[in-house]
């Protein structure tokens, strides 16, 4: 089958690899020039499935490995502080790895793609791999974006741990991951713009030199209020259709996940069935709508721990489940504190 991939991240990256190495005719067209292209996302996520996409890919993750996390440390309004257990959460070079996973593809960098792009039509499917942009796709009316910006620093060997600051109303946070020898992401995502811990970070380490700045918005909304997931033979896939977990903010897994759903059901039959493709992504990502639905309650002030008890537990019961897929461990009691302190 003749593919285009559109966005060469994560998900396109990953998705172009994998399925050329099925057989299918793979070319991919990324909107940045090749010298300027990088990836955003602060490079943390579970070593526990990166290991995993990473060999269906034919990668050896430890080759990407730049931190391996032991405590990460929140800090919450009125001076409360909380630490979680980190459980295979690690930074890596996305950078590489992506690179890596794109070796042996066909991929044009400059390109800007739209529905209409006459090229396009040249191949049996287009896949939307744009993330926030969702290039290809119609806009959804329940979209949810928070504004963000991150920096990649470097001469800071003061912190050496995952780092965060929870803003009240759970309207944003502050993060800082170690990347080794002194760099790291660090950066606030802020529903209100008003990025708390940016300037006082700077402040505090002076030293601290910035190599790369990049203003990124951050999807909340979870798949069930981003359809549809098709515009005739587009397909979306990753963040451009919501596979972003909601109370953090994180995309990489959440993306993956959602590749290997397409390529399962691509291998299902001679043509891309939409209706079981949409049909499997809401059912592997149905409780995220439940955590968004907590985190706009929290930032609304409405979050209520009876009446909403149900939506906790749920959030509570899934994320237990999947504790190796978010590399921290979970627990329940933690999980009240953090929400009430909020």
């Amino acid at each position: 089958m003749k593919l285009a991939i559109v966005g060469a991240g994560v998900a396109g990256s990953y998705l172009g690899n994998r399925l050329q190495d099925e057989g299918h005719q793979i070319e991919i067209f990324e909107s940045s020039r090749k010298e300027s292209h990088w990836p955003v996302c602060a490079w943390g996520a579970s070593k526990n499935m990166l290991e995993t996409f990473s060999k269906n890919a034919g990668l050896n993750f430890d080759n990407y490995v730049l931190h391996r996390g032991k405590k990460l440390r929140m800090d919450l309004p009125h001076e409360k502080i909380e630490y979680l257990d980190l459980k295979g959460l690690v930074t890596y070079d996305k950078y590489k790895w992506e690179q890596d996973l794109c070796q042996g593809l066909k991929l044009n960098y400059g390109f800007h793609c739209n529905p209409e792009s006459d090229f396009l039509s040249n191949f049996d499917y287009v896949i939307d791999c744009t993330g926030f942009h969702r290039s290809l796709l119609p806009r959804s009316p329940q979209d949810f974006i928070i504004p963000s910006y991150e920096f990649l620093v470097e001469n800071v060997s003061e912190i050496d741990e995952f780092y965060v600051i929870g803003y009240k109303g759970a309207r944003g946070y502050f993060w800082f991951f170690p990347l080794g020898d002194g760099r790291a992401y660090m950066g606030a995502g802020d529903i209100d713009r008003n990025y708390y811990g940016i300037s006082e970070f700077f402040k505090k380490y002076h030293q601290a030199k910035i190599l790369k700045k990049i203003g990124r918005p951050i999807r909340l909304s979870p798949p069930k209020r981003m359809l549809p997931f098709n515009n005739d033979n587009i397909i979306g896939v990753g963040e451009s259709i919501g596979c972003v977990f909601p109370l953090l903010g994180e995309g990489i897994i959440p993306s993956l996940i959602c590749c290997d759903i397409f390529i399962d059901v691509l291998n299902t039959d001679s043509t891309f069935d939409v209706g079981l493709y949409e049909k499997r992504i809401l059912k592997k990502f149905g409780y995220y709508d439940d955590v968004y639905r907590i985190v706009r309650l929290k930032m609304d002030g409405k979050l209520n721990s009876v009446k909403h008890f149900k939506l906790l537990m749920s959030m509570y019961r899934n994320m237990k489940r999947e504790e190796k897929r978010f590399g921290f461990g979970i627990d329940f009691e933690q999980m009240n504190r953090l929400l009430k302190a909020l």
